[in-house]
């Protein structure tokens, strides 16, 4: 456990989900002794790893308890989970050290539709919009400091970053269930535009990084030096692996304390960003591709 309450240390766990490969409870306990071993506060894993239609109760979720407790780490890990009756939500959990489950945020903005806009949420691609979607954002105070959590496409939204930072989040770790990569620029926008640490973790795709410039120095074995608008430390090639990084939390808060971009907001301005605006109004000669979303406009949860 970090004896320093100006410095706290974060493990992000990049982790693939494939059927071939063994469940991902089996391949967590290394990943565990790593981050213990760097003597990490915190380890965090993807979006949706843990399992599907799962409870707190089930053996994996007490397997994954067991293992922050083992290793005196807290630990973020998503899952979907049963929520009532026959309802399913994109959850995160988040543990402490003795393998209390404390808290779970739920995902707010649902990856629903088929590409390239992934959008409407069409049969055969609307399993999350007809699920139990999250109606507020969350701070999770752990002994090493105030968390926030996005799970994927909330973290498309510059508007769920912002709401989770002012209220109080230092570190915000957008936990990832997808291909592709953890995209730098949402990353380093957010912790330069709202004064935060940003995580970014993710299962097929690349990139699992930190962003917050000034405030974040690796831990380990990691040689690479910073590159210019990149995630650093992170992990540049997909498959498991693991990047842990030291937040200078007292440097972090110096620099929230005096964030320009607080102190010199205009909110009289912003109105039109809790507004209903619907933008597609003003491309009336530019036809849908899906017919069906005349009646899916600005709605998340069907």
């Amino acid at each position: 456990m970090n004896q320093d309450p100006q410095t706290a240390r974060i493990s992000l766990v990049q982790m693939r989900m494939d059927a071939v490969l063994p469940p991902a409870i089996d391949r967590m306990p290394t990943f565990f002794e790593q981050a213990r071993d760097l003597g990490s506060d915190l380890v965090v894993f993807p979006e949706y790893i843990l399992g599907t239609n799962i409870t707190p109760n089930d053996d994996v979720a007490q397997r994954f308890f067991d293992l922050a407790r083992r290793h005196g780490i807290n630990a973020v890990v998503g899952c979907v989970e049963v929520h009532g009756g026959n309802a399913r939500c994109t959850s995160a959990w988040v543990v402490n050290r003795t393998g209390v489950l404390v808290g779970r945020y739920l995902k707010s903005h649902p990856a629903a539709g088929p590409p390239p806009h992934f959008w409407p949420p069409l049969p055969g691609h609307d399993a999350e919009a007809r699920g139990v979607l999250g109606s507020q954002f969350k701070v999770f105070h752990l002994d090493m400091g105030p968390i926030g959590i996005l799970q994927c496409y909330d973290g498309y939204f510059p508007e769920a970053f912002g709401c989770t930072s002012y209220m109080g989040a230092e570190i915000i770790l957008w936990i990832n269930g997808r291909d592709g990569i953890i995209e730098d620029p949402y990353c380093i926008t957010a912790a330069t535009c709202y004064g935060c640490i940003v995580g970014g973790v993710i299962t097929a795709g690349h990139n699992t990084g930190f962003a917050g410039p000034g405030c974040v120095a690796p831990v380990g074995d990691y040689t690479d030096p910073p590159e210019e608008m990149r995630l650093y430390p992170r992990i540049k090639e997909p498959g498991d692996a693991c990047v842990t990084a030291e937040i200078n939390l007292s440097e972090l808060r110096w620099k929230r304390k005096h964030l320009r971009t607080m102190h010199q907001r205009r909110p009289d301005m912003y109105g039109l960003l809790t507004q209903d605006v619907k933008m597609w109004q003003n491309y009336p000669d530019i036809p849908w591709d899906h017919p069906e979303c005349v009646e899916l406009t600005n709605k998340a949860q069907l």
